[in-house]
């Protein structure tokens, strides 16, 4: 995918599936509003969370209907979206539609079609025995490193992966008429990329320092990685008859990779890699340091704190002492004065 936009430094940075995706994402609402003449276009983003999608889209007038809580749905069922028939130039739902049970999705995705004039686009890993196989990869990886139960992936499991036929099939369903499957994801090389940002990004507090391995993969393997076999799939559908899928598909396209290119870049993320690597590792030594300080200071401190608990607990038993002192001194006073 050549093009101005790809050399972004402000987003090339950013982990390598997400710019994927959103990338793509923004290039086809960019080509929706070029064939309809439309500059500042109306889109609807349907997420689970808050995405970067506004990043990628700056032109846009963005509104955002949150479908989650807490990493759990909160749509009603059946689905119904608060908003008027043909409001908005584009709907998307992205690392989404996988996360919602399956009674939801037809439902979801009619309310889709009835909001839009323009372009609809679905993008979600699709299943098939290689997504399958490498989710569960995944997985087990993030749970052996940090004895975490990913819910993003374990949520693929519990609401299931429907097919690229399924999904397609449900769009017709719903009054679609013809649609368009733009892969992403390359996946036999997100699979290697993705292990790499849990190993070395996922909860590391000094993640920016891999910034530049993102940067050169970005801006000189993204654009060979729209092609099959994916990990993803954006699913496009016109509801404006007037817009041209064909078209869009044809400007979506990447070009054919070479093994030179791959060489060369394989040498630059090396490089790369030992940089980042190297910096992290002097990062993390002067994070222990200053961790190892702190637990001194904080021995010294609950030393120092059991000291004048003990200062305390002494001063307080003296007052006590005094307390009796004083009270059978009181009583003597008392009885003198009577007796006198």
């Amino acid at each position: 995918m050549a093009g101005q936009s790809m050399r972004d430094h402000s987003l090339s940075g950013r982990v390598f599936d997400q710019y994927q995706n959103l990338m793509q994402i923004a290039r086809c609402v960019r080509e929706a509003a070029r064939q309809s003449s439309i500059r500042e276009p109306r889109v609807l983003e349907l997420s689970r969370r808050h995405t970067t999608l506004r990043d990628y889209l700056p032109e846009a007038k963005m509104e955002r209907y949150a479908t989650h809580e807490a990493g759990s749905p909160t749509l009603m069922t059946p689905v119904a979206l608060p908003f008027p028939d043909k409001s908005y130039d584009v709907c998307i739902v992205s690392d989404n539609y996988e996360h919602l049970p399956v009674n939801q999705r037809p439902g979801l995705l009619g309310e889709m079609l009835r909001v839009t004039d323009g372009l609809v686009l679905v993008g979600c890993p699709m299943r098939d025995e290689l997504v399958t196989r490498f989710d569960r990869i995944v997985f087990d990886f993030i749970w052996g490193k940090y004895g975490e139960q990913f819910l993003p992936l374990r949520q693929h499991e519990a609401f299931g992966l429907e097919s690229l036929e399924e999904v397609l099939a449900s769009l017709t369903a719903q009054g679609a008429r013809g649609a368009v499957a733009l892969p992403s994801n390359y996946v036999y090389r997100w699979i290697h990329q993705i292990l790499i940002y849990f190993d070395l990004q996922h909860m590391n507090p000094h993640a920016d320092l891999f910034h530049a391995i993102n940067r050169i993969y970005n801006e000189r393997l993204t654009e060979y990685d729209y092609r099959e076999p994916c990990y993803h799939y954006l699913i496009a559908v016109a509801t404006d008859p007037r817009l041209n899928l064909d078209l869009l598909v044809e400007k979506l396209s990447g070009p054919c990779e070479t093994p030179s290119a791959v060489a060369e870049v394989e040498g630059a993320l090396v490089e790369a890699f030992r940089a980042a690597d190297s910096r992290a590792s002097d990062e993390l030594r002067k994070s222990a340091e200053i961790i190892a300080q702190l637990s001194r200071n904080g021995e010294w401190a609950a030393r120092e704190i059991a000291r004048l608990n003990a200062l305390l607990t002494k001063g307080q038993r003296r007052r006590e002492w005094v307390a009796r002192k004083l009270k059978r001194l009181v009583m003597m006073c008392r009885r003198l004065s009577v007796c006198g």
